[in-house]
């Protein structure tokens, strides 16, 4: 017999069919988009006018730090990378400290903190009680180091106690290919580890004509890690996927999300192409490319980003192959490889969103690069609906504990939600359906009378909701 889902005090979020009884249930789950904002910052060095990449965000005591890749001559193969940061206290406003760190006369402001990379470097705080306090920041990314005395190239991690400050420090592992955004995750105790994989690799071709994806590793002290595997997914779908962009979600611990950059290559130079905008880019990108033998796919691969999600720590995941969001109406540097490459993190600025960030005209070498800040409701990411027409949700059967629902939803003015409790097999047993209207991302609910959910906590029971023009987001007891 199945046992009941037990969510404590859990939020947990209406993304997929994981509380709901799809048999009682007349609802779809659809993708949210994100919405762009204000431009925040113009990097217009030379070799940031080239291309940017992988910009990722970490919140410390002074604001936020923002850690990128100014791309190196795209005919220098393979590249050695710098990373630069710019700094905010409030998210919005931006700056480039004067750094000086290392040797770059040819900077009018030198914010490099980090080189010698064979690609690109995520960073991140390290939240585990047990990490060294000059260990604190981290970066991940592919480089050569010594190790037991031999040179070995890989994936490898600095560190730093104040995120200016690296060292090289950690190997890794070298099972994998790395040239992508690779990302670490510290959730229940133990590390996680996300980077770039291939497969339906064709023997003696280009590995780049072959499937990207995106491999898992764990380890509970960031020094000795398992064997990579391939991550799964509940669709029966095999595309590629540019980067992972995979976080660990702080409103529900039991989550990882992701938001990686899905990469789709064209079959040739269509009439399409030559229609839009940004064709001459396109077609200058090739060219630049030229020592690569697969140059055309420069200028035939478009990028967009898609969302993803774990509740098992990474192994396997729920994917929508609805774009979470794309290049956007079309102009002159856009519909290009290198669209829509999400910040890594989300921003909290402590109101009802969160917060991420996207360089725009990648591929437009020579023009300075924009940085716009996007915005996405808090668990707002998917949602379930029956749109305009009326709709029930029933779950499981689960157990809570706690007095008060707490719900993320949002209605139209003519919307409702109407909320009752069940029994394991259907009947209703609240015999107080009560209406809720508005938007909120944490509504504290009570019954029409005041009264609360304590009567029917810590016992098998079912929540049915009643909604027409509404969408669910999340719910939680406490």
């Amino acid at each position: 017999m199945k046992k009941n889902l037990n969510i404590g005090q859990n939020r947990e979020m209406f993304w997929d069919d994981y509380l709901i009884d799809t048999q009682k249930s007349t609802v779809s789950f659809r993708i949210n988009n994100p919405i762009k904002k204000e431009l925040c910052f113009v990097l217009d060095e030379k070799r940031e006018k080239t291309s940017i990449s992988y910009p990722c965000v970490v919140k410390d005591s002074k604001g936020f730090k923002m850690y990128y890749t100014p791309s190196d001559d795209p005919n220098v193969w393979p590249p050695v990378n710098y990373i630069s940061l710019i700094e905010s206290k409030d998210g919005i406003n931006w700056t480039k400290p004067s750094l000086d760190i290392f040797d770059h006369p040819e900077l009018k402001v030198n914010n490099v903190v980090l080189e010698g990379l064979a690609d690109s470097a995520s960073f991140f705080y390290d939240n585990n009680p047990s990490c060294p306090a000059e260990e604190k920041y981290k970066a991940i990314g592919k480089t050569k180091g010594e190790v037991n005395g031999e040179e070995k190239e890989g994936l490898w991690c600095w560190t730093s106690a104040d995120g200016y400050n690296f060292k090289l420090t950690h190997f890794l592992t070298d099972k994998g290919h790395f040239d992508s955004l690779n990302t670490i995750v510290w959730q229940s105790g133990r590390y996680t580890c996300f980077f770039r994989g291939f497969h339906n690799i064709i023997p003696g071709g280009e590995i780049s004509w072959a499937t990207r994806d995106v491999r898992v590793m764990h380890s509970d002290d960031f020094k000795n890690w398992s064997d990579p595997k391939m991550i799964k997914f509940s669709d029966n779908l095999d595309y590629a996927l540019y980067t992972n962009n995979a976080l660990p979600y702080e409103r529900a611990s039991q989550y990882i999300v992701g938001f990686p950059t899905r990469y789709f290559e064209r079959k040739g130079w269509t009439e399409n192409i030559k229609q839009m905008p940004s064709y001459g880019t396109k077609v200058k990108a090739a060219e630049s490319y030229a020592l690569q033998v697969d140059k055309d796919r420069t200028g035939l691969v478009n990028t967009d980003c898609i969302f993803m999600f774990s509740r098992d720590g990474g192994d396997n995941w729920h994917r929508y192959s609805e774009a979470f969001y794309t290049p956007g109406y079309e102009n002159e540097s856009n519909w290009v490889y290198g669209d829509c490459y999400p910040s890594y993190n989300l921003v909290d600025l402590g109101d009802e969103n969160y917060y991420f960030y996207d360089v725009t005209g990648h591929l437009s070498h020579g023009e300075p690069k924009s940085i716009y800040r996007y915005a996405i409701r808090k668990d707002g990411f998917a949602y379930a609906t029956s749109g305009g027409e009326e709709g029930v949700i029933v779950t499981k059967p689960l157990i809570f504990d706690g007095k008060y629902l707490h719900l993320n939803f949002s209605t139209s003015a003519y919307g409702y939600i109407y909320i009752d409790i069940l029994d394991e097999e259907g009947n209703e047993i609240s015999g107080r359906s009560f209406e809720i209207y508005g938007d909120n991302i944490d509504r504290k609910i009570t019954f029409e009378d005041g009264s609360d959910f304590s009567a029917f906590a810590g016992r098998p029971v079912r929540i049915r909701f009643k909604i027409l023009d509404a969408k669910l987001y999340s719910m939680k007891f406490e």
